[in-house]
């Protein structure tokens, strides 16, 4: 069932939702009521966190737990930046990267949990007369793409913003120009496509351990996955401010 997306009308029972209309090229596409629902819970529960946190920060002492982990994400991303993207100019890019780092962990951790206990239960919503597994968000490739979309297009206006005409000139009137090109289609795919399948690997995994020892093996294997989700966020960030570092750097 992984990889069967929960379309909106299965949910509401209005087919016409599933569909979206598109002058000349007729009904195409539906709405993952699931993506959305699920990247809606880790943007909220990011928001809701870091609320909570910011209320009680202090400018001296070593502050509550909430504040070490802040400071610590805050840190960690900073040095990822700082190293990629140079002292001058990583700090513009420090609210972006941060963002990505935690709304594709948490997307990715929100997946972990063992949805398959609950799923045979009389309310659990079907698709296709099988019953629905919840996977993380960012088993969807809509998802993976419009992140990689977001660090592509980032990476394309810092360069020209930082190098102007020069740096568009690499895409039309120098001989490299076919190369550049070529990074355009490569540097995204393996941004989605990373993400998309090491996670949904992940899941499957899981899926499979729970059907042939529910009770002891998954908890391990559920740790290695918290293990992944933490590497794979760190990767995503860390390309990501490799890419607009190569695109700011002095060199252009």
């Amino acid at each position: 069932m992984l990889g069967k997306n929960l379309p909106l009308s299965t949910l509401v029972h209005d087919p016409a939702l599933n569909q979206m209309q598109i002058p000349y090229l007729g009904t195409v596409g539906d709405i993952h009521a699931d993506t959305i629902i699920l990247s809606w819970l880790a943007m909220g529960g990011i928001l809701l966190t870091c609320a909570s946190i910011t209320g009680n920060l202090v400018v001296e002492g070593p502050g509550g737990k909430g504040q070490a982990i802040l400071e610590g994400l805050y840190t960690f991303i900073a040095d990822i930046a700082k190293g990629a993207i140079g002292d001058h100019r990583y700090k513009t890019y420090l609210p972006l990267l941060c963002g990505l780092f935690m709304f594709i962990l948490a997307s990715n951790l929100i997946g972990i949990f063992p949805y398959q206990v609950i799923e045979h239960m009389s309310w659990w919503p079907h698709v296709n007369h099988e019953h629905f597994e919840v996977a993380a968000a960012t088993t969807d490739f809509n998802v993976t793409a419009g992140l990689a979309a977001i660090a592509i297009l980032t990476y394309l206006g810092s360069g020209v913003m930082v190098h102007g005409f020069e740096y568009i000139k690499l895409f039309c009137l120098k001989p490299i120009a076919p190369l550049e090109w070529l990074d355009l289609v490569v540097r995204p795919a393996t941004l989605a496509l990373r993400l998309l399948l090491v996670i949904t690997a992940d899941e499957m995994l899981r899926s499979a351990f729970l059907k042939i020892c529910p009770a002891v093996l998954p908890t391990a294997v559920m740790g290695f996955e918290v293990f992944i989700a933490l590497v794979q966020a760190f990767v995503f960030t860390l390309l990501t401010s490799i890419y607009i570092g190569a695109a700011v750097a002095e060199h252009h």
